[in-house]
Parts: structure tokens; C-alpha cells; sequence
């Protein structure tokens, strides 16, 4: 019986290592109306199948369709939450976030100045982050080699800035860029896709202020300040 017993706890133990949950890492991007090239980008870890299923479905959408995250957040970056040389002073507790459709407005913010500025009141008192703007972006195999996008914002550049009736945008090579409009209050206006770098972005209808144009190419993302006259 001694025997058997052993058998079967080395059964066991290899069916768990058989079934070990693999961690996936994703990167999220944001739109916050404070202008600061942190709040654009983060990342969270899960090895829950069905958040990760979730998250590799909205990746196939346009991102307009996409949901926004929404879980538990603890203290430090979790070896993983940063974007390009910023370190967040938070993170996304593993496997207790998950995507959704709609969220209490509490809970909602921009992941630098909002949350990193007042860390211990959003960990101790919210206990959670649920971005609206916050929507996955793209898969990371390695957190610690995550894009460089202090470069990307370098790169890109949008002009006549201020601009009237038209605008034009230049970043670094792909195919096609998407942009999405956003006045102060983080209202969105419209996103448009520009093919090449030749092409005029209309502007036409919008009112004259200060926007924030969030542009993203789906594997980099940045957010550029307008001023429409």
C-alpha cells in the first residue's frame, strides 16, 4: 500500500506540473487629458485562460470595440508594470483584473498622475483601477524589454500645431496609423485611419480648443496635445 501511495502522489504531482498556468503579459494604452507621456502605456500579467482568451479577442477588434480593464491593484510595479523607462509604483494583481464593459466612475484615472501620485489612497481606499480608456493594445512576451516609448513619442509629430482645417502626421515605419480625438474632459470626438504619411487628416469640424490626439500604430501608442484655432 506504501508503494501505491507513492504512485499515486507522483501522479498527482505531475498532472499539476501538467496543468501549471502559463503568465501572458499585455500592454494597455490610455488616453488621459494631463498631457504626460506616462499615463499613455501599461502593462498587467494574468495566467487565468478565460481573462487571457478575453484579451487576445479584443486584440482582434477595432479599437473603438474594445473593452477596458478593471481589477485589484497592489503596491509596487510587480517586476512588470512600467512604460518604457518609468516604473509605476503600482500594479495589477494577477488574475484579479479582467475586461469590462463598464465600471464605477470612482475607480477611474490615468495610471501616472493619477495613481502614482497618490498611491497609498488609491491601494488603500479605492482598491482598484478601472481606466475607461484603458484598452489592450497588444501582447508583450518580455515586460522587462517592453517597447521604448519615450522613442515612438520622439518620432512622431503632427503638424500644423495649431492647425485649422487640416492636419498631418509623421511616425516611424508602418503601415497605417490609427488617431483618436479627445477634447480636455477625455470626450471622444472620432478615430480615423491614415495609410500613409501624405495623407491630411480633416479638423475641419472641430471646435477651436485644446485636444489630445492619441495616435497608435497597435504596437506603439502616444498622445500629442493640438490646439485647434
Amino acid at each position: 500500500m506504501r508503494n501505491a501511495g507513492i504512485v499515486i502522489a507522483m501522479i498527482l504531482t505531475a498532472s499539476a506540473i501538467g496543468q501549471a498556468q502559463t503568465t501572458r503579459y499585455f500592454e494597455f494604452t490610455t488616453s488621459c487629458g494631463h498631457g504626460n507621456w506616462q499615463d499613455t502605456t501599461f502593462i498587467a500579467s494574468t495566467s487565468d485562460q478565460v481573462v487571457i482568451d478575453t484579451v487576445l479577442a479584443n486584440l482582434s477588434k477595432p479599437l473603438n470595440q474594445r473593452k477596458f480593464i478593471s481589477g485589484k491593484i497592489d503596491h509596487g510595479n510587480g517586476g512588470i508594470n512600467h512604460n518604457a523607462s518609468h516604473w509605476f509604483l503600482w500594479h495589477f494583481i494577477p488574475d484579479e483584473w479582467n475586461l469590462v464593459d463598464f465600471a464605477t466612475e470612482v475607480c477611474d484615472g490615468c495610471p501616472y498622475t493619477d495613481v502614482d501620485a497618490d498611491t497609498a489612497y488609491w491601494i488603500g481606499t479605492i482598491g482598484q483601477f478601472c481606466p475607461w480608456s484603458g484598452i489592450p493594445v497588444r501582447e508583450v512576451s518580455d515586460p522587462a524589454t517592453a517597447m521604448d516609448q519615450n522613442q515612438w513619442l520622439e518620432e512622431v509629430t503632427i503638424f500644423p500645431n495649431p492647425a485649422k482645417k487640416t492636419l498631418n502626421v509623421t511616425w516611424m515605419n508602418s503601415s497605417r496609423i490609427y488617431m483618436t480625438m479627445y477634447n480636455v474632459l477625455g470626450q471622444e470626438y472620432s478615430t480615423v485611419i491614415v495609410s500613409n504619411q501624405n495623407e491630411l487628416v480633416d479638423v475641419n469640424e472641430l471646435d477651436q480648443g485644446i485636444y489630445f490626439v492619441r495616435i497608435s500604430d497597435l504596437k506603439y501608442t502616444c498622445v500629442k496635445r493640438l490646439i485647434i484655432q
